[in-house]
């Protein structure tokens, strides 16, 4: 879990299985906030279980800590390397294909003076010659909430159900939440979020807009 305190933002992970982690169990109990970003990571490739595989990530952006974590997989080689700026490369932490494609987002951000959709346009276009299932993201400012829908359903596991990718979202009672495919029950009041996709909220002001992105 990512969230943001109001004064900066805050990292909780554990490796562990978040059915039997005390880790996950108590930050959902006990953190308070109104705003964070969730990721359970199912470790889907040969890549080890430790902290600096687990998501949420944070770097510093060019207009302060950014927090992100990815549900999909990108092809990794020279194709993904070349897109991400040589002082962010070194500065990897991990193995992943997550935290290189967040990288490559975050070298985008600084092209484009920190505008998230006109960085993400640019990125999608970039990685469509590279191979990937998903990218979609969730994102965290200080100040912005950021799900990103972008995925490819040809390259979609078969062993995966047909909604794998599928992102929806909810405006109620002044809150706005946003989730996987599976992760609540069926409900006919919510707004999918269709693909290439951009859902932003500005969480100063509550602001909710949907961007294409490609």
């Amino acid at each position: 879990m990512a969230y943001n305190t109001g004064d900066s933002l805050e990292l909780i992970r554990d490796s562990a299985a978040a059915n039997k982690s005390k880790i996950y169990a108590d930050a959902t109990s006990n953190v308070k906030t109104e705003n964070a970003i969730v990721h359970l990571r199912w470790a889907t490739e040969e890549i080890s279980v430790c902290i600096p595989n687990t998501h949420p990530f944070i770097k510093q952006g060019p207009k302060g800590p950014v927090s992100f974590c990815h549900n999909g997989g990108v092809a990794r080689g020279d194709a993904l390397s070349s897109l991400i700026d040589p002082d962010l490369m070194a500065e990897l932490d991990g193995d992943t294909d997550s935290e290189q494609y967040f990288a490559a987002f975050l070298t985008q951000l600084r092209l484009h003076n920190n505008d998230i959709v006109a960085a993400y346009c640019e990125l999608v276009k970039n990685l469509d010659p590279i191979r990937y299932t998903s990218i979609n993201a969730l994102i965290m400012t200080e100040d912005e909430l950021v799900i990103v829908c972008q995925h490819k359903p040809e390259n979609r596991s078969p062993e995966l159900e047909a909604d794998y990718y599928d992102l929806f979202w909810k405006t109620e009672n002044g809150t706005t939440t946003a989730w996987s495919s599976g992760v609540r029950a069926a409900d006919k009041d919510v707004n999918e979020l269709k693909n290439g996709t951009l859902l932003h909220i500005n969480s100063k002001t509550g602001e909710v807009k949907v961007h294409e992105i490609r």
